[in-house]
């Protein structure tokens, strides 16, 4: 079951939306936790059954043979208990959902402070972590406190229930003896057969609270199995407006315009933004209004503009990570493998344009192709060795290590990485050796590291032991390890100085990468052969106005423009 959930977690970007919507709470927890709980308690639970029911059939014979009204009595001595059961806990499932919630989010506020340690560190805020922690803490603690109330009733009850009836089969059947009609034996026999069927008649009473728990367990995987589904709620059911974002296999050299004429220029198209326009998700402000332009290899594009106009907005809906708006985005790919199938239920598909010199996939870019590889500001680090660090995402480090052995058997449901749409099974692309690895590590100014760390199979908590201008670095690493036409990069090298910043830019350059970029520095003009400059949007929906210009960069100029 964890593997199916994390396929499915992992899969259509569902994980990037349950966190950005805040759809649900703690996935992580229902994972680990709530997993874990439902099938101890249902195999618990099925055994349970199984036990009462073969032994509910082997006593009532006994009971009914002997005297027939005890029997019915106890039946209905058993309906009345599990009535009044089900009317004292009936909060505890509430009770147990809401615990689970709350131990979860005071677990996630530590793993904050673990996380940020270094923030909090200088910011002195000590003191209003502690405030925030006790606040989840007394609100897990007063939560647990109103379960325990309402379990002590119900358990009050369960004791007097289980003890209340224990004389009545004696009581009943020693008349019979006295009269001659049964034997002593009889009687023993009748309470034996009695307390066994009171136990399996009564177990959803003697078990209640253990249900309710589990109630509560079945209710949080329901709501978090139905986002993984696609059984949408309405955070996830797609907008009245949408991006369509689609991947064109370029079949010849040759793009044509909107027009339909065959452009001049003969490098190869690999994106077109054609009349996009991106909205917030909540209050449906426009960021960028009507946005058009075209990406040609070697065309490098410098995106500018205050904080707060959509800058990142943008990127994220060339990655695919933005949905609410309008317009088309259309990449444009020479291997056909990196057109991949549809993958995300955000983006609707194209009709084949036939006049077209190229085949119109209506697929979205994937993320992991080797067409488009996007660079935020903090580069994500992954658990794991300095070798998997580089090859992340580009490739997957499965079943191989340094020393070229297969590694040890195990469970194959667990080693295998499953063949879903997300993952391309044609696509073979050599894993470069330890030897490129360490020559690109020297190309970013990395090498030092290796002395440092030993070697590339050191395991680290990368995030904490690089500094965070080592790992953009380290992103541009993978960068010109996966070699891809296009890259989008979010202010990539904030962190770096303007000597280093330079060198990368170089690097990648020279390494045939054509990237757009977002940033605020003007010594990344030099960088660039375009600039697109977004200002923030009319308040006015109704306005037509755009709030866009883009023009190509002076460079004979840009000496004079850079002392300003």
């Amino acid at each position: 079951m964890t593997s199916n959930f994390l396929q499915r977690y992992l899969s259509d970007r569902t994980f990037y939306k349950i966190q950005s919507q805040t759809i649900i709470d703690n996935p992580d927890q229902r994972i680990v936790d709530d997993l874990n709980s439902f099938t101890s308690t249902a195999l618990a639970f099925s055994l349970t059954l199984f036990n009462a029911a073969i032994d509910l059939i082997s006593f009532s014979n006994i009971l009914y043979t002997i005297y027939p009204p005890l029997f019915l009595v106890l039946i209905s001595y058993s309906i009345g208990g599990t009535a009044i059961s089900i009317f004292l806990g009936k909060g505890l499932v509430t009770l147990n959902f809401l615990q689970e919630k709350k131990e979860a989010d005071f677990r996630y506020g530590l793993v904050r402070v673990r996380e940020n340690a270094e923030s909090i560190a200088f910011y002195g805020g000590e003191d209003n972590e502690l405030q925030l922690l006790l606040q989840r803490f007394t609100s897990a603690f007063e939560n647990l406190s109103q379960l325990l109330i309402s379990s002590r009733n119900l358990e009050f009850f369960t004791n007097g229930y289980r003890y209340l009836i224990q004389i009545l089969p004696a009581a009943v059947v020693a008349p019979m003896y006295f009269s001659g009609k049964i034997e002593f034996g009889v009687i023993n026999q009748s309470v034996s057969a009695f307390n066994h069927i009171l136990g399996d008649v009564s177990l959803i009473v003697y078990q209640f609270q253990a249900i309710t728990a589990f109630s509560a367990v079945i209710d949080r995987l329901g709501e978090f199995d139905d986002v993984l589904d696609g059984s949408r709620s309405k955070c996830l059911s797609d907008p009245m407006e949408h991006i369509n974002l689609t991947c064109s296999y370029v079949k010849g050299s040759q793009v044509l315009d909107c027009n339909g004429s065959i452009r001049a220029n003969m490098s190869l198209r690999l994106l077109d933004v054609e009349n996009l326009s991106l909205k917030t998700p909540q209050s449906n402000s426009i960021l960028v209004r009507d946005l058009s332009f075209a990406i040609d290899e070697k065309d490098h594009l410098l995106v500018i503009g205050p904080s707060g106009s959509g800058k990142t907005s943008l990127l994220r809906a060339l990655a695919g990570l933005w949905s609410t708006g309008k317009g088309k985005i259309t990449f444009y790919v020479e291997n056909e493998a990196d057109a991949l199938p549809l993958t995300s239920s955000d983006v609707a598909p194209v009709e084949v344009n036939s006049t077209n010199m190229n085949e119109e996939l209506g697929r979205p870019i994937y993320n992991n192709s080797r067409s488009v590889f996007f660079l935020p500001q903090r580069p994500y680090m992954v658990l794991g060795t300095l070798r998997q660090q580089l090859l992340y995402p580009t490739w997957t480090e499965e079943g191989i290590v340094s020393d070229g052995t297969k590694p040890r058997d195990s469970l194959p449901f667990l080693t295998r990485v499953p063949k879903s749409e997300n993952v391309d099974v044609k696509r073979s692309v050599p894993i470069p050796t330890t030897d490129n690895l360490i020559q690109v590590l020297e190309d970013v100014r990395l090498g030092y590291i290796l002395s440092r760390f030993r070697s590339l199979d050191s395991i680290y908590e990368w995030s904490n032991v690089l500094s965070l201008g080592e790992q953009q670095r380290l992103a541009f690493a993978r960068l010109l390890l996966s070699k891809p036409k296009l890259a989008l990069m979010d202010e990539s090298t904030s962190a770096l100085d303007e000597v280093n910043e330079a060198h990368l830019y170089e690097k990648i350059s020279t390494a045939g990468i054509t990237y757009i970029s977002i940033g605020h520095r003007r010594t990344l003009y030099a960088y660039h052969s375009k600039v697109l400059q977004i200002s923030s949007a009319d308040a006015d929906a109704d306005s037509k106005q755009r709030n866009w210009n883009i023009e190509p960069i002076d460079h004979d100029s840009l000496p004079n423009f850079l002392k300003l």
